[in-house]
């Protein structure tokens, strides 16, 4: 997973291997693996996190590798994982994603996520990222 974190980001968007371990193994993760032939094609962690009244999910990352993108990989496990949530009756999911990573601003709001807001200096100085919401009213588990 560290090694296709690798491929999918530079830095300083990717995970150490020990915060990649942190967050798949945590108590309130979810993690979803996409394989193909016996070859990594992604993965999504997703994290069960208490907003005030309400429980959300939180996307942590979604990696597809090179020869997978645009099959549908990223939308299938952010799917099972927006269903995950609507199981325990999560409000909804939120996430961060860098202002600039135009193709991954374009695959959130394509899977119905809005942007709520924006958080400066997020990513590290002068690297905002844009906060996206999608309510799980309707996700049926």
């Amino acid at each position: 997973m560290v090694e296709l974190d690798e491929e999918c980001f530079g830095p300083p968007f990717r995970f150490s291997r020990r915060a990649m371990q942190r967050f798949a193994e945590a108590g309130n993760a979810w993690v979803r693996v996409a394989e193909y032939d016996g070859s990594l094609a992604g993965f999504c962690i997703l994290h069960r996190e208490s907003a005030g009244v309400a429980e959300m999910g939180y996307v942590v990352t979604i990696d597809v590798a090179k020869p997978f993108r645009g099959q549908g990989v990223g939308e299938r496990m952010l799917s099972a994982g927006e269903v995950w949530v609507g199981g325990w009756s999560g409000a909804g999911v939120m996430l961060h994603v860098f202002v600039e990573n135009e193709r991954a601003v374009r695959f959130y709001e394509r899977m119905g996520y809005g942007r709520v807001g924006m958080q400066r200096g997020f990513y590290g100085p002068g690297l905002d990222a844009a906060m996206y919401w999608k309510d799980l009213g309707s996700v049926e588990a």
